[in-house]
């Protein structure tokens, strides 16, 4: 029964993911993915996932911060960026299980893409941290967090696309 109310949640994330990447601003990008990421939560903790519910709780907490700080139109110090990325590795080291652990390290380039405040470099990171996480997330059977992170990935294509190549007429 938890495994499929993992994947029921697992959709209310994806809906999430895939809207956030076409957000024209900042703060209302953080304001989804938070949703996104409290739920992503949820969704491996019934699947018992521990990697991926530490790192990501995690990834909660940055994105609140980060939002906090959008929301003052500022950046984040430095020495929040560097801290939480430390807090993403010794969540990896202290739920480690293998080497596939090691994949849920690239959740710190999602890091880095909130932490700065150019749109067009948190969408790429946004695509380059979704392979390896969506890699993790289909080995540990967390298929609608690998779909969710394939849709996020293509909609953060498409959004970097739209927004910052497309010629307007």
């Amino acid at each position: 029964m938890a495994a499929v109310l993992s994947q029921i949640v697992g959709v209310f994330v994806i809906v999430a993911v895939v809207v956030a990447p076409h957000l024209k601003n900042k703060r209302d990008l953080l304001l989804v993915l938070l949703l996104a990421n409290a739920l992503t939560v949820v969704q491996f903790a019934l699947l018992g996932a521990a990697t991926e519910v530490a790192v990501i709780t995690v990834s909660t907490f940055r994105t609140l911060v980060f939002y906090l700080y959008s929301r003052r139109e500022m950046r984040a110090p430095l020495w929040v960026f560097v801290g939480i990325c430390v807090l993403q590795g010794g969540a990896v080291a202290l739920t480690w299980k293998s080497a596939l652990s090691l994949l849920m390290l690239f959740d710190m380039v999602q890091t880095y893409g909130q932490w700065q405040t150019n749109m067009k470099v948190l969408r790429v990171c946004t695509i380059i941290a979704a392979i390896p996480i969506g890699i993790y997330n289909f080995a540990v059977k967390g298929y609608m967090g690998a779909i969710n992170q394939a849709g996020q990935a293509v909609s953060a294509s498409y959004a970097l696309w739209n927004l910052h190549y497309r010629k307007r007429e």
